[in-house]
């Protein structure tokens, strides 16, 4: 039985994406070009994470134990000599162009083998969506650049976004809970821009950041009307980082504690005035909550080819573990799960493409200048001054805003919300039956079945916890008592 571990997952041939989502193949008919770019993406991720990924991931889990700080550079410069850094980057600009399909699907290739080294990859193109859900043309230009040029020169550019605070946690995401909360952090306009003090906490990326989106209230008696949005760069004097975090999972991926001490922000790096910092926020949130959930996805899918793996191999007498029915009538009903999630993850993304920031790619006036402008060009300093004009980016701020309104952001920040819960409470339930399955011989690190478990767990917390998102789900689908 050992062939059937060879048929599911990592193992399989790619592409398998109309085959795995057939209703994917009447778009493939409709958008060749489309569906062929997620192909790509899954044949990508599918080879990087077998072939680069699982063969080292438990020992980084091993190190990042040691040491929480530990970071496998080797690694990621493979994935950054692939682009994989830079992976939502237009092609004609010097990335991979994957649109939101795309990217979901090379979510769930990579976070099956590790969602923490996943996340030190991918979760760098974070930048660009900030950037994109900013929409100033200069800042999106002129970030691009740096990403590319970064990424050419064989060197890291990490960004972080810092909402979460010691006293407010995902209070922060929230109108209603904005209300009640109690800061953390303070901005204080002075001549020419603005000091920031206070502690941001649990933030991804924070300890290996170069820049910082970061959320913080002009007046803390006040935090919903007074929240803007800052654009750190952690050279700045007054910014350090604190503890990084000894976590139960998701090791690989640093998690720390941010310092402002006295920080200066020029006016330019104020992204979003006060009261409309929770605006960028729920933007933001309304993409990124889906993308967990499709990461969460790979994380079931991984514990369920490791299981089917340890089962296939596993002697009970003279048979297998799989041979079992019960444990056959188990994977079937985790299979189902995995598959009917998978097919809200990628609906999802569909719809990201189609109508919110990601289909900003696909607007006439950015295809136009994508296709007769040269690279050399796009990347330029004249491109970035042109591009940073306020007639530009008056008008390119109209067309975004037409695209994505408020409306769009609470509507995506509800199919978000669905979407995380869906993936991760998935994770966490597949990851707990195999356990169940492989019994405690299988529980053990060198199968990876357990580790599983611990960055399912961490799924359920990050980019509003599962409450949160119940509770937007609930109001923006049912509505609040009047």
């Amino acid at each position: 039985m050992d062939h059937l571990a060879a048929k599911y997952g990592l193992s399989s041939d790619a592409p398998d994406l109309v085959t795995t989502v057939p209703a994917l193949g009447k778009l493939k008919k409709i958008r060749p070009s489309y569906i062929k770019r997620a192909e790509s993406a899954q044949v990508t991720g599918r080879r990087f994470a077998r072939e680069e990924i699982l063969p080292r991931v438990l020992e980084i889990d091993k190190e990042c134990t040691r040491d929480p700080r530990y970071f496998d550079w080797d690694l990621w410069r493979k994935a950054n000599d692939e682009k994989l850094t830079v992976a939502l980057i237009p092609r004609e600009m010097g990335g991979l162009g994957y649109t939101a399909l795309g990217a979901t699907v090379l979510c769930e290739e990579m976070t099956s083998a590790c969602m923490g080294i996943t996340a030190n990859i991918l979760f760098n193109n974070f930048g660009l969506l900030g950037a994109l859900v900013e929409f100033r043309t200069g800042i999106v230009l002129r970030i691009i650049r740096d990403m590319v040029k970064a990424q050419r020169r064989g060197e890291p550019l990490f960004w972080a976004w810092a909402i979460t605070e010691p006293s407010a946690g995902t209070d922060v995401e929230d109108e209603r809970a904005m209300a009640t909360m109690r800061p953390s952090t303070h901005a204080e306009k002075v001549s020419g821009g603005y000091r920031i003090n206070g502690t941001k906490c649990f933030i991804t990326n924070g300890s290996l950041a170069h820049y910082v989106i970061a959320t913080i209230p002009l007046d803390r008696s006040n935090p919903l009307e007074s929240i803007a949005t800052f654009l750190i760069p952690t050279s700045s004097e007054g910014f350090s980082v604190g503890k990084v975090e000894r976590k139960c999972g998701q090791k690989a991926s640093q998690t720390a504690e941010l310092i402002f001490e006295d920080v200066y922000v020029p006016e330019e790096n104020l992204w979003e005035p006060p009261g409309r910092g929770l605006r960028h926020t729920r933007e933001i949130l309304s993409t990124t909550r889906g993308f967990i959930g499709a990461s969460a996805l790979g994380v079931a899918r991984g514990a369920l080819e490791r299981c089917i793996e340890y089962a296939s191999k596993k002697k009970i007498g003279n048979h297998f573990l799989i041979d079992e029915d019960w444990v056959r009538y188990a994977i079937a009903d985790m299979i189902k799960d995995i598959k009917t999630v998978r097919a809200a993850c990628y609906n999802f993304a569909i719809s990201v493409d189609t109508y919110h920031v990601m289909g900003l790619f696909e607007s006439l006036p950015v295809k136009t200048a994508l296709k007769m402008i040269p690279e050399r060009i796009l990347l330029s300093e004249f491109v970035q001054t042109i591009g940073g004009l306020s007639l530009v980016e008056s008008l390119a701020g109209k067309i975004k805003n037409r695209m994505v309104s408020d409306a769009t952001v609470e509507r995506f920040v509800k199919e978000g919300s669905a979407v995380k819960v869906a993936g991760t409470d998935l994770a966490m339930n597949v990851s707990s039956r195999v356990l169940d399955i492989v019994g405690l011989e299988g529980m053990s690190h060198r199968y990876g079945m357990e580790k599983c478990f611990r960055d399912a767990k961490v799924t359920q917390i990050y980019e509003g916890s599962n409450q949160a998102c119940r509770l937007d789900l609930f109001h923006q689908e049912i509505g609040s008592p009047q």
